[in-house]
């Protein structure tokens, strides 16, 4: 805007001073003329000219109000979620302390014996000890498949007697196709003190090898009571 102006009031005060000289041609000389002072009383002239006519413009229009801005209208609010839990609540207060449940060691479990037995444990009035080997001691050299009967002789620890249907049972280990010994008389109960031998029928494996089996007493309900006898052999050519 500004070079705009500067350029206008060069053309302006180009034209004046030719129209001067087209003018005063036929004249006597006259003094010589400021050519700059002219161009500064023109421009500062016009410029003041240009001044006033802007200074009016502005006064004449009106300023437009700046329109207030538009109110955002109020969101309408989110509805409330509700979430209703359906579990049940722990009662801590109603849990009972139950009693554990005693852990039984399966008789197969207990450590052989050789030549003597394990811990007496009674059953109610019934208990029992191992007293000796009647026959093939541990460690007794069998052949391959050869039959034998071994014999234990145990006494009645307990309090009551063992009567018809108290057993020797095996108990664990090598079976060696033995069975069960039972008491099927009356004349043969064994009262408390008393000792009884109790013979098993055995066959010697086939592979040769250390093999051993255990029996134990059992009552006429055929619970376990007393300690176990074993027998132990040396399978070999």
């Amino acid at each position: 805007m500004l070079r705009l102006k500067k350029y206008l009031l060069f053309i302006t005060a180009i034209s004046l001073d030719l129209a001067l000289a087209s003018c005063n041609a036929n004249k006597a000389p006259q003094p010589t003329t400021d050519v700059n002072g002219v161009y500064t009383s023109v421009a500062s002239t016009m410029i003041a000219q240009m001044g006033d006519q802007l200074t009016q413009t502005a006064q004449a229009v009106s300023p437009t109000a700046l329109a207030s801005p538009t109110e955002l209208s109020t969101l309408a609010p989110l509805p409330t979620i509700s979430i209703e839990s359906t579990l049940t609540p722990i009662n801590t207060t109603a849990i009972e302390v139950t009693t554990p449940i005693p852990v039984l060691t399966p008789v197969g479990a207990a450590p052989v014996a050789v030549g003597t037995t394990s811990s007496s444990t009674a059953v109610g009035c019934a208990d029992s000890l191992f007293v000796a080997d009647v026959t093939i001691l541990d460690g007794t050299i069998e052949r391959p498949g050869t039959t034998f009967t071994k014999i234990w002789r145990m006494q009645n620890t307990g309090t009551c007697t063992w009567g018809t249907s108290f057993k020797w049972a095996f108990a664990y280990g090598s079976k060696m196709g033995g069975g069960d010994s039972t008491i099927t008389r009356k004349s043969d109960s064994v009262a408390p003190g008393a000792t009884h031998d109790f013979g098993i029928t055995l066959t010697a494996p086939t592979v040769p090898n250390t093999y051993t089996g255990c029996w134990k007493m059992q009552t006429d309900q055929g619970y376990w009571f007393g300690g176990a006898a074993c027998v132990t052999i040396k399978v070999a050519q």
